[in-house]
């Protein structure tokens, strides 16, 4: 179902496994997400089944399991997609055992010795599995009834996925359509409208108050914060090596967290001298900065902006070369900015949108008596020269090709062709400085060469859409079925709506 890391990395997987497990037990207070009603503790029905807040903590501990196994990935306990899994999972067992499906043991065995998490040099490998199961059931309190009946689960999901899978098709000529339009060389011209060469009107006090309440966060002073930081970083590229500085990270974070009544937290610095750690330190930065010497990864800054001085020191964090403990150094926090103080900038932004506003506008007029005009046979040139405006011919380019394009908004106009028949024209499309509308003057056959190399690709990728869109399908039908009740956010996913 969901495609499983590379064997190279198996090893390292299990490690994190580990690592992460145990950050679990340590951190982990499993509070199922969405729509829980406090007076009855209902999260939802289903099957004319009333859902506990238990029933649900247990339902998304399997989740995790099963989740794990199909993609080497531990969820953490607040992330959405767990909640989401987890309706999604219960959604596909009902459906399985009211069709009555029911496993072999051979299949259930089958499925642990495919696994490739379980895998090493082509081979299903015992060692692996030991290792998985003391550094992530073990530590998870999964027993081995809990770990069979995900098997189970996982087993029946496959083969009712599959079976529904099995109706999907390609249309005749959708592929070699699909193929035309993004690998047959286009003729295309670019018309612009240029936002700084229009003049908006003065706002009112009334406009600005309006546009500065609309939107408040783009005006505000975000959180900053400094602090220090301690590495563990990997001695070798080996497993073990990142093994070990895991745990040396993980014994030093152990010093902060879950301490006797009473105690008092130890000052980081004193820590961190007993170790021996060198103690380094940010400056002041935002959610948007990257502070880390080397580091991109936005979880480590948001991880950073989450401490607060009652809660200074972060769990270990995974770094590109080992792990990082981070300790609260200095916080200034946000807050919005009245309007007397956000003047200047309200003010500008306002322009800017109302400039943007006006090259909407006036396009518009243009691009319907140009839509009408090409269809009445007039020639491209002649309704633009008439309109006042200049059309730019761009490079002829083939859409999907993956030579760089060096005209201007290259990647829109990529997009926006394949949309276009040829001798017709574009809705406006903003961009940075305004917008632009694109006529697509011709459309040249796929070269025989590409399209040898391109249409199987093409009928794989719309088959895989189908049965994507067939199981989306069917997920909000069996949701809408008589007796069940999910939250509303997890229809609204299954229904496209987010």
């Amino acid at each position: 179902m969901i495609t499983y890391l590379h064997d190279k990395l198996k090893g390292l997987l299990l490690i994190l496994l580990a690592v992460i497990a145990i950050s679990f037990i340590f951190f982990g207070n499993w509070t199922p997400h969405g729509g829980i009603d406090p007076a009855s503790g209902k999260m939802g029905r289903l099957g004319n089944r009333t859902l506990t807040l238990n029933d649900m903590v247990a339902a998304q501990r399997q989740t995790l399991l099963e989740t794990t196994l199909e993609t080497g990935r531990i969820p953490s306990d607040n992330d959405r997609f767990l909640a989401i899994q987890t309706w999604i999972r219960l959604l596909q067992n009902q459906a399985a055992q009211d069709a009555g499906l029911d496993p072999q043991p051979s299949q259930l065995l089958e499925s642990i010795r495919s696994n490739p998490l379980f895998i090493k040099e082509g081979k299903y490998d015992p060692e692996l599995f030991q290792k998985f199961s003391s550094n992530f059931l073990s530590p998870q309190g999964f027993t081995g009834e809990r770990f069979n009946e995900a098997i189970l689960d996982e087993v029946r999901t496959r083969q009712l996925l599959t079976a529904l899978s099995s109706t999907a098709a390609v249309f005749p000529g959708e592929a070699e359509t699909r193929l035309q339009r993004l690998f047959g060389p286009v003729e295309a011209q670019v018309v612009r409208w240029e936002a700084s060469k229009l003049t908006p009107p003065e706002p009112t006090t009334q406009d600005l108050e309006s546009f500065h309440k609309a939107n408040e966060q783009a005006f505000a002073i975000p959180t900053r914060c400094s602090v220090d930081y301690v590495e563990f970083p990997a001695v070798g590229t080996d497993d073990e090596s990142r093994k070990k500085a895991g745990e040396a990270a993980f014994a030093f974070t152990s010093q902060f967290f879950n301490l006797p009544e009473g105690q008092t937290r130890p000052a980081f610095g004193a820590k961190a001298a007993d170790a021996k750690l060198a103690i380094k330190t940010t400056g002041s930065f935002t959610v948007s900065d990257t502070p880390f010497p080397g580091e991109t990864d936005p979880r480590l800054t948001a991880a950073a902006l989450r401490l607060t001085p009652d809660e200074p020191v972060s769990d270990f964090l995974p770094t590109k070369n080992g792990f990082i403990v981070l300790h609260l150094k200095d916080l200034q926090p946000g807050r919005l900015r009245p309007l007397a103080e956000a003047m200047t900038d309200v003010k500008t932004r306002w322009q800017e949108q109302a400039r943007l506003q006006m090259a909407d506008q006036i396009s518009r007029g243009f691009l319907e008596r140009a839509k009408t005009e090409l269809a009445q046979g007039k020639k491209w040139d002649d309704i633009v020269k008439a309109a006042g405006l200049t059309s730019t011919k761009v490079p002829t380019f083939a859409p999907a090709d993956s030579k760089p394009l060096t005209f201007p908004d290259a990647d829109r106009i990529r997009q926006i062709v394949t949309q276009l028949e040829p001798n017709h024209v574009s809705p406006f499309v903003r961009n940075e400085t305004g917008g632009l509308a694109v006529y697509l003057a011709q459309r040249a056959p796929v070269p025989a060469d590409v399209a040898t190399a391109q249409l199987p690709k093409i009928e794989v990728q719309l088959l895989n859409q189908r049965r994507s869109q067939l199981g989306r399908d069917w997920l909000v039908s069996r949701a809408s079925l008589p007796g069940n009740e999910l939250p509303r956010e997890v229809v609204q996913l299954l229904r496209g709506q987010f």
